[in-house]
């Protein structure tokens, strides 16, 4: 995905609308709303477009996802036939590709790293269908909202990987945290896609170009008169409408002033949408990595933390040679992804090159040639991955995107409660916005 504008028509003055966010939400917004006559001008705080969806080849000289890269529950995703067929991107079905496990347990005689064997597979198994059962048979309706910790506190290790997958490893904060009616209300089909191409690549060459100025902080919006200022540090602009497309923290912490004000339950609703944390460690090997794990190729593998090892979560989670090249990327998430983002990037690389080597041996610290790590809780315009909702507090998804005076328009992946934390709720709360904005101003 290129770093520069979509469009060099970035320097017009005084446009219909002014979108806050050059990520999918306002992109999807801007083009829906070209197509409708409206005068449109995207201002975007980085470098580049895409946000939290963002592919490049530089680090490794392979498309390369910083955030988003799976197409989830894909069979319904929106996102799929704008990246398969408009873009013309190919599809790998991650659905069919088992998990592999790796333990620090006796057996047979060993004892040590071992791969899980069929038994232990089994049991792993029968914990996620448990904890996936427990979470769609729940009567929140009856019972109200909980955790999904507290509906089924781990009773051993199986429970506590099931439990990270949810939570760290997916969500970005432990499964204390997170509303299981939030989880009951997000799409889940099983179907699993990605894009070797890059996920974030296929999405915007789809969506087409739109007029954006980079590198443009706003600040505040001043809503006070007739025609809405949006003052940035490249100066003020006037227009009819905003879309704002922001992570939810940055309303919530008035980094982004609003004059007058916000209504009290608005600014109430973000602040019950904080902000989760994931983040990858990517590490590229000579190509002998393979030889290690030939059985890999694009699969995930959980590896138990071995005795000893600092540690914050009781299993580690990679995906092992994705797409067939010889590299690894270590999610962490949640507490985790917060120690290490103040470490450098040698310390964190280090540490996923330690979780591998507890499992395929120090032999592999030799084959390694080049590492990468996200940093999204240190990027100012993102705080981290992605929202989830507070404890009872799912219902605020929707009240946070809802339009202030028909002026102040929101869009973004934690206002949808289907597609929530995903891409798809991006997308799909860009159109939205943009098409009321259509009934505002036409």
């Amino acid at each position: 995905m290129s770093t520069k504008p979509l469009s060099s028509n970035s320097d017009m003055t005084n446009p219909d609308v002014i979108i806050i966010g050059a990520g999918i939400a306002g992109v999807t917004a801007a083009r829906t709303l070209m197509q409708h006559g409206i005068s449109v001008l995207v201002l975007e705080a980085r470098d580049r477009i895409g946000g939290r969806a963002y592919t490049e080849q530089k680090t490794f000289g392979v498309p390369y996802d910083h955030g988003c890269t799976w197409l989830h529950s894909a069979d319904e995703n929106p996102l799929s036939p704008l990246v398969r067929d408009k873009a013309g991107f190919d599809i790998f079905d991650f659905g069919e590709r088992e998990p592999i496990y790796f333990v620090h347990r006796s057996g047979e005689g060993n004892q040590g790293a071992r791969r899980a064997s069929e038994q232990e597979v089994i049991e792993i198994e029968k914990a996620e269908d448990a904890l996936y059962d427990d979470l769609w048979g729940y009567d929140a309706v009856k019972n109200g909202d909980t955790s999904i910790h507290n509906l089924r506190p781990p009773r051993d290790n199986w429970d506590q990987l099931a439990q990270l997958r949810k939570g760290p490893f997916e969500a970005g904060v432990h499964s204390d945290h997170l509303s299981v009616i939030d989880y009951q209300t997000q799409y889940e089909t099983g179907t699993e896609w990605m894009v070797p191409q890059g996920l974030a690549a296929g999405i915007f060459k789809a969506l087409g170009p739109v007029p954006v100025k980079l590198k443009t902080v706003v600040e505040s919006i001043d809503w006070q008169g007739h025609d809405i200022k949006v003052q940035s540090n490249q100066g003020t602009i006037a227009c009819r409408a905003v879309l704002v497309t922001v992570p939810t923290e940055i309303i919530a912490d008035e980094t982004l002033m609003f004059l007058p004000a916000l209504p009290q339950e608005k600014m109430a609703a973000f602040n019950e949408l904080p902000m989760g944390v994931l983040d990858k460690i990517t590490l590229q090997f000579d190509p002998a990595f393979k030889s290690l794990i030939p059985d890999a190729n694009t699969n995930e593998a959980y590896l138990e933390t071995p005795k000893g090892m600092k540690q914050t979560d009781s299993w580690h989670s990679h995906l092992l040679c994705p797409f067939g090249a010889p590299m690894s990327t270590m999610f962490v998430g949640g507490d985790l992804a917060r120690d290490l983002t103040s470490e450098s990037d040698e310390v964190a690389q280090d540490f996923a090159l330690s979780s591998l080597a507890s499992v395929l041996g120090e032999d592999v610290k030799k084959l390694f040639l080049k590492g990468h790590k996200t940093k999204w809780l240190a990027d100012p315009f993102a705080r981290g991955g992605y929202a989830y909702s507070n404890i009872g507090k799912n219902h605020l998804r929707e009240v946070a995107r809802q339009p202030v005076d028909d002026r102040l328009f929101f869009a973004g992946e934690a206002l949808h409660g289907k597609w929530a934390s995903m891409a798809p709720g991006a997308y799909e709360t860009g159109h939205q916005a943009a098409n009321e904005i259509i009934k505002s101003l036409l």
